[in-house]
């Protein structure tokens, strides 16, 4: 397999990682609850809106959490989309290829 193959699957696998990564931070929203505490939404794993809930200041801090946590979710699953697929089909063209290498040595003349 050729280097820029090499290459384009490292950037693959970075592009997943990154996206992952993204979705681990919390998400927070410009609104902060009656304690002072800026409300957290969760992560892009998984919602929590308990504190936009308890919040309640007249400020519909749940809807804005549910779009906090869209805008997050909606650039960082097309990155792991991008860098699964990137990964993988580099990973099946090299695998296809190597076959394909093997399959020819058996044809040379050795002699």
């Amino acid at each position: 397999m050729r280097a820029r193959a090499w290459y384009i699957a490292i950037a693959g696998a970075i592009l997943l990682a990154i996206g992952l990564f993204a979705l681990r931070f919390p998400v927070f929203i410009d609104g902060y609850d009656q304690w002072g505490w800026q409300i957290n939404c969760g992560s892009g794993f998984a919602a929590n809106l308990t504190q936009a809930e308890n919040a309640g200041s007249g400020t519909d801090y749940v809807t804005s959490c549910q779009d906090a946590l869209l805008a997050r979710r909606m650039w960082t699953i097309p990155l792991i989309a991008v860098g699964v697929l990137v990964t993988v089909a580099v990973l099946l063209v090299a695998t296809v290829s190597h076959r394909d290498a093997e399959a020819l040595a058996g044809d040379r003349e050795t002699s």
